[in-house]
């Protein structure tokens, strides 16, 4: 049975006990991610989770690695769009540990001058590396084509010059605006009792003082366009972008039928379509993004480029497809496909944790297995084929990397 407790300032704490695991996951999120930040503050959002690791008050960041890794324990985090997490994952003797550290490095940062300078330069790195990656790059254009204009447009890890800009001032500026225990989750799994949960969290959160006011985003419009880095390289990588839902709009587990149907795995519609019988490419697959305020669907393959217009009208072809005739038998196998990946990701602590602070996020409750899977089973047919309608209905982006005519795949969506 998952336990919801709300603290007197806000803060909410999800515990999932799995009594029969020797280890648990806790995690924190906050909700705060690029999305939150404002133009002069690029990058910072994933800056901050970089630097929670670099020391306290209390610890230094090697006394932070020295510490979790002599219990066996593990400590990471993670920014996206939306929000940014900070997780561990330890032997349940040594919860008390865990907590103690999470509260540490979110409570007392220390954000010195020579551990920031540092720092950024490791992230500086880290937006080289991601610059190198082709298939990445290709997912960072797409991103700027759809939502031009807002600050998901942007990449998530900053741009060299933003993230040098950035000072301890500004670290705890951001933390101030967004770090406030009403838009924070506690989320544990494992081997946990409730109540030893609760006293954790309250030794560490409980005098967290609330926000002055809710922090209020502004809601991305579907902008679409054409993005093409044309540099030299093997191949061609390819990404399409069309309208999809918000995470919690009643057409999301549709869209995610439809999204896998499409692209999903090898019997789906552009695998057997572009690779089994066509050859044109090694990978390709189709993706729903929903955010909380919008979302997208949309495919990527890796090609060479005399075949990159031939894939794209293959993939319209196969949406325009499912619009009229797709059929009972592909949706079933999505959905059993879905269903074995929820049940499947239940068995572990960390993805528990994962999936039910994103719930909490979004719906402003835990969906149960079950209630998901009923929610999975109620999409029709009708509902596939509109979300297939929606698709190809307005607005659209295309992102190339690698040599290729991206008008020329453009004009195949207009």
């Amino acid at each position: 049975m998952v336990d919801i407790v709300k603290l007197k300032n806000g803060l909410r704490i999800v515990v999932d006990p799995m009594p029969a695991l020797e280890t648990a996951a806790l995690g924190i999120w906050a909700h705060a991610g690029s999305m939150d930040e404002r133009n002069e503050e690029h990058g910072i959002a994933h800056l901050l989770e970089h630097m929670a690791f670099k020391g306290t008050a209390r610890r230094s960041a090697r006394q932070i690695a020295e510490e979790i890794e002599s219990v066996g324990g593990y400590l990471n985090a993670a920014t996206s769009h939306q929000r940014t997490g900070y997780y561990a994952r330890v032997l349940k003797d040594d919860v008390p540990l865990a907590f103690d550290m999470l509260g540490d490095i979110l409570r007392q940062p220390a954000f010195g001058d020579d551990e920031l300078t540092k720092e950024k330069e490791v992230v500086v790195q880290e937006i080289g590396e991601a610059a190198d990656t082709p298939d990445d790059v290709v997912f960072e254009l797409l991103q700027s084509a759809t939502w031009e204009g807002h600050p998901l447009a942007r990449p998530i890890l900053g741009t060299p010059g933003s993230v040098r800009a950035q000072t301890p001032d500004s670290l705890r500026g951001f933390m101030e605006r967004h770090y406030r225990p009403e838009a924070m989750i506690v989320a544990v799994s494992g081997k946990v009792e409730t109540d030893q949960v609760i006293a954790h969290v309250k030794a560490q959160f409980d005098d967290m003082p609330e926000g002055e006011g809710a922090n209020v985003r502004s809601t991305p419009s579907f902008v679409g366009g054409v993005e093409h880095d044309a540099r030299d390289i093997e191949q061609t990588h390819l990404a399409i972008a069309l309208p999809g839902v918000a995470s919690g709009a009643d057409d999301f587990f549709a869209t995610r039928i439809f999204a896998d149907a499409l692209g999903g795995g090898m019997s789906s519609r552009l695998f057997q379509t572009i690779r089994e019988e066509r050859g044109l490419a090694y990978s390709v697959y189709a993706f729903a993004d929903g955010y909380e305020e919008c979302g997208l669907v949309g495919a990527y393959l890796g090609a060479e480029e005399s075949q990159t217009v031939d894939a794209a009208k293959l993939i319209r072809q196969e949406i325009e497809a499912m619009a009229t005739s797709v059929t009972q038998i592909e949706i079933d196998r999505t959905r059993a496909l879905l269903r074995a990946s929820l049940m499947m990701g239940m068995e572990g602590p960390a993805a528990r944790i994962e999936a039910n602070a994103g719930q909490l996020f979004t719906f402003g409750e835990i969906v149960s297995p079950d209630a998901l899977v009923a929610r999975l089973n109620a999409v029709t047919i009708e509902d596939i084929k509109r979300c297939a309608v929606r698709a190809l209905d307005g607005a659209f982006s295309i992102a190339i990397v690698g040599a290729g005519e991206p008008d020329r795949v453009a004009n195949v969506f207009s």
